[in-house]
This record gives structure tokens, sequence and C-alpha cells, in this order.
């Protein structure tokens, strides 16, 4: 439904239910009441820049276009007559870097081997049907996953006949020329979307935030992915950053790289604890909370007349902008 950080009540568990089961368990409906109903009461506000924003799957009830959804809001449905057509796979946390906002160590999944290729092949068996969208992945990284990687190099078109989109959630510290023609054509031509998160707009900073990383190799690569971008298959690219007080002065650098780039969106979000910081350390780093000692200088940063700009999002941080506004 949503990721738990946004949405902490869960609704099933793939490795002993099936995607029928949880799609429309007791769960998943009491959840669509709630949206039903406009009280959003199982989401997490403060963290969803959707709602804060009412962008993206948020709307206006009127504003609804899709047809399937406005029968499912004048119905008042609760139980879905299809599938899921967005699926995000979070079910390994394998990357090849350790970014202390995220994790504590570089986590490679060897043990959790059959655990995870049964909720990957529930995936692929159960949850694709009516997908026209593919996410990989929001749990690490899709190419320093062993499993997300081999999925994406033996992937054929014909398994996904309904998938019009694969959209890569990536540090894109592995995503080189070499890797990417061991994807095969015309799977390469279904991804068209990427999400890049960096974290900084210097060495010095990227070494920090992005730990393992090299600053040199991601622009090498980006320049790639630009590439990519301007010439297809890629038809929108984000670069993002979780903003803490080492690298909140660095925003509109990173609105300068997403500009020279040619890439489409450049994404601003609130730094949360993952359980990865003591409070204090959090504490010290939440640059958004308003007793942050240097929350005054975050505020005159986003003054700045190049946070205007239509690539820009500020995500779950708008709240923090409109509060200083008042």
């Amino acid at each position: 439904m949503c990721c738990p950080a946004w949405l902490s009540t869960s609704i099933g568990n793939l490795q002993d239910q099936s995607v029928e089961e949880i799609w429309n368990g007791i769960k998943a409906q009491e959840i669509r009441r709630s949206i039903l109903d406009g009280s959003f009461r199982y989401c997490n506000r403060s963290r969803c820049a959707f709602l804060q924003t009412v962008s993206g799957p948020v709307e206006k009830a009127e504003d609804v276009k899709d047809k399937d959804l406005k029968a499912v809001i004048e119905k008042e449905l609760t139980i879905l007559p299809y599938g899921p057509r967005q699926i995000i796979c979070t079910y390994d946390r394998s990357c090849n870097l350790s970014c202390p906002s995220c994790r504590t160590k570089v986590i490679v999944e060897r043990r959790n081997k059959k655990q995870i290729l049964k909720v990957q092949s529930k995936i692929q068996n159960e949850a694709l049907k009516d997908a026209y969208y593919l996410h990989i992945t929001g749990s690490g990284d899709p190419f320093g996953s062993p499993f997300f990687r081999k999925w994406l190099q033996t992937m054929k078109k014909e398994d996904i006949p309904n998938v019009e989109t694969i959209h890569l959630q990536t540090n894109a510290q592995l995503w080189t020329p070499k890797m990417w023609r061991t994807i095969a054509k015309d799977v390469q031509q279904l991804i068209k979307s990427a999400d890049i998160s960096i974290d900084a707009a210097s060495p010095e900073t990227y070494a920090i935030n992005r730990r393992g990383g090299s600053f040199k190799k991601l622009l090498e690569n980006l320049e790639f992915i630009s590439a990519l971008r301007k010439s297809g298959p890629l038809k929108w690219v984000c670069i993002s950053m979780v903003v803490q007080e080492n690298n909140f002065r660095e925003m509109p650098d990173l609105v300068r790289l997403c500009r020279r780039l040619h890439f489409d969106t450049v994404y601003f979000s609130q730094l949360v604890n993952y359980g990865t910081y003591t409070e204090e350390e959090f504490r010290n780093r939440a640059i958004h909370f308003r007793t942050h000692p240097r929350h005054p200088e975050f505020i005159d940063i986003l003054k700045d007349e190049i946070f205007k700009e239509p690539m820009v999002q500020l995500g779950n941080l708008t709240e923090t902008i409109h509060r200083s506004d008042k």
C-alpha cells in the first residue's frame, strides 16, 4: 500500500499469504475505507509529501480521471475487482553502499535468499497480471542486489506483457554502460524513469552521506544516464536529497546539477530515523525541526529563488516552509 515510514499498518505477509489474500484482505479494506471517507487516518501526514501537497496519488475526488478509480469512489468499493496496478519491490535490502540515514553497515542478503526468492516468485506469478508499473527498488539498490540485478538481467518482455514502465530507484554507483548492456534491449526500452539518491553536491559531503560511494564515479555515471534521458529510453529522471544538518547548504547546488544534466526533477525530503541514530544524533541532524539551532539558516536557504523552479519538489518539507511563512 505504502512504505512503513508513511503508513505504519501492515496489510499482510507474502511469506505465508497469497497476493489476493493480502490485496483484498480486511486490513487493506480498512485503509481503503479511510481514503474513501477522506480521513486518511492510517497515514502519517507529517511524512507524506502527497498529503501535504495534494499531489501524485492524492487528489480531490472530482479531479480523478482514471475510470476504474472513479468507479471505486462512486461505488465506495473496498474490495477491488482488479489486482495491483503498480508494484514497488522492497523485499531485499541488499545495497552496495551503507548510507547512515538508512543503515549502519553494508547489507548484501545471503541468509534470506529462500525468503526473498519466495516473495519474488509471488510477485512475478501473482501480482503482475494487471500491473503497468514496476518499481525496483525502495529498499536497497537494483544493481547492488544480486536478486534484483539477476531479475533485470534475465527479464523477458513476454513475462511482463502489461508492464509499460520499469522505474529504477538507485544510487547510480553501479549503473555503468557495461551493466546497462547486460539487460535485454526490449527490457531496456521499458526502463523509462529513474530516481537517483545523492544526498550531497560535493565530494566531501557525499563521502559522509553516501558511505562507500565515489563522487567522481557518480558524476561519470550521471553523464551516461543523462545521455539515456536525452536519446531514450528514459523519459523522466529525478535526483534526490535527504536534507540534514550537513548538506542543507548544498541544496541550491543540487538543483544546478540537475539542471546541467537535463534531468526533470530534484526532490528534497526530511531526514527520518530508521533506527540508525540515537535520539540525540537524530535531533542534531534533523535540520527541519524548528528546535534545531540552525533551523533559521535552513529557512533562509529555502528563500532562494532557485527553489521556485518547476523542477524543484520540496516533498514532505512543504509544511516546514508553510510554517515559516506564518
